[in-house]
C-alpha cells in the first residue's frame, strides 16, 4: 500500500479527473437539451396562427380589407 509517499496521484491528476467529469456532465446536459422538444424558435419561424393574431392591427393600418379580416378572424376562432 502506498499512502501518500510519492507513488500516488499528484494534484494535477485530480484536476484532470475533475475536468473530465465536468466535461462528461456538460456533454450529457447538451445532448438532453438537444433531444427535448419545445425549444425556443427564432422570431422569423412563428406559426401562422400567431401571425394572424395581428390582423386587427393590419386592418387598422388599412393593409387588409374588412372581408379578409373577418375571414382570418373566423379561421382563428372557429378553426375553419
Amino acid at each position: 500500500m502506498m499512502w501518500g509517499n510519492g507513488a500516488g496521484m499528484g494534484w494535477w491528476m485530480w484536476l484532470v479527473m475533475g475536468g473530465g467529469a465536468l466535461g462528461f456532465w456538460v456533454v450529457i446536459v447538451l445532448v438532453i437539451r438537444a433531444l427535448l422538444p419545445g425549444r425556443a424558435r427564432p422570431a422569423g419561424n412563428r406559426p401562422e396562427r400567431i401571425r394572424s393574431l395581428s390582423s386587427r392591427e393590419s386592418l387598422a393600418r388599412g393593409e387588409v380589407s374588412l372581408e379578409e379580416y373577418e375571414q382570418r378572424r373566423r379561421l382563428i376562432v372557429d378553426g375553419h
